[in-house]
């Protein structure tokens, strides 16, 4: 039997919106949820990371040598549980290191930190072996100020976008709040206008990023340390939860599927 136009119309349209709406439904979308740890700390809890999982393999970069820009081999010392193979490994792109002073350097003395100022750089990550890709990011957030911009990618997709504006609102303003100054022995209660707070990245749904940039918007400085990568099976959230926010794609999608049904049943009205 032939179908009118009108009818085929309608046949397009229903299968068009069953296949967004379906692939919603489906769609392995992450979730990147991000926390924080109590005051003062100034690295990843390993113990808290790991113990949840089947399969866990952590590594740092602490900028305790030259590096400036170029690849890293995060340690596979730091923790490795179910004695997997391969490793992760990091590629920064150019930026500051600076000795420990009132604004970074989670040691307070020897240490050095990563920093930039009106600019960004980049990390790229790989895996090998046992690790098939990196689910968590942590860091010691030094200095916090509203420049700083910390941005999530696989491949060129954007997954994530922070600002410390979240955060400064659940925990209070500065000077006076427990994460306000400097918590380091030697530079104890320095620039006690900003805040300083380890804070972890948990990318969930089964997928992973494999890019980071970390932007200064202002003439500041986006200070941070010991940068923390891992392969968490499965990623369990630990810290204080500020937010859990779905990849931005998986909305997109799932609010065009539902704008299409809406319209078909508008049109359903009409005789389609």
């Amino acid at each position: 039997m032939k179908r009118s136009l009108v009818e085929k119309n309608c046949v397009v349209r229903f299968t068009l919106a069953a296949l967004i709406c379906g692939g919603a439904a489906t769609l392995q979308a992450g979730t990147m949820v991000v926390s924080y740890e109590p005051a003062t700390t100034t690295s990843a809890n390993v113990s808290a990371l790991c113990l949840p999982t089947t399969a866990c393999f952590v590594g740092e970069e602490t900028f305790a040598t030259a590096l400036v820009g170029g690849s890293t081999t995060f340690s596979t010392t730091l923790f490795n549980k179910g004695s997997m193979t391969g490793g992760i490994q990091g590629t920064y792109t150019t930026f500051t290191r600076s000795l420990a002073n009132q604004y970074g350097g989670a040691d307070g003395t020897t240490d050095h930190f990563a920093t930039v100022s009106n600019g960004s750089y980049t990390l790229t990550l790989t895996t090998s072996g046992d690790v098939p890709g990196v689910n968590y990011f942590g860091l010691w957030f030094s200095a916090l100020d509203s420049g700083n911009q910390l941005q999530f990618y696989q491949d060129n997709t954007l997954l994530y976008t922070f600002t410390p504006a979240l955060f400064r609102s659940l925990v209070g303003a500065c000077p006076g709040g427990a994460f306000c100054g400097n918590p380091t022995a030697a530079f104890l209660g320095d620039d006690s206008g900003e805040q300083f707070a380890f804070l972890n990245f948990f990318y969930e749904g089964g997928d992973y990023f494999n890019k980071i940039v970390f932007t200064e918007t202002t003439k500041s400085g986006f200070e941070s340390d010991n940068h923390t990568v891992a392969y968490l099976n499965p990623p369990v959230p630990s810290g204080t939860v500020i937010e859990d926010a779905p990849e931005p794609g998986s909305i997109v999608l799932v609010s065009l599927g539902a704008a299409l049904v809406i319209g078909l049943k508008r049109r359903s009205i009409r005789g389609c």
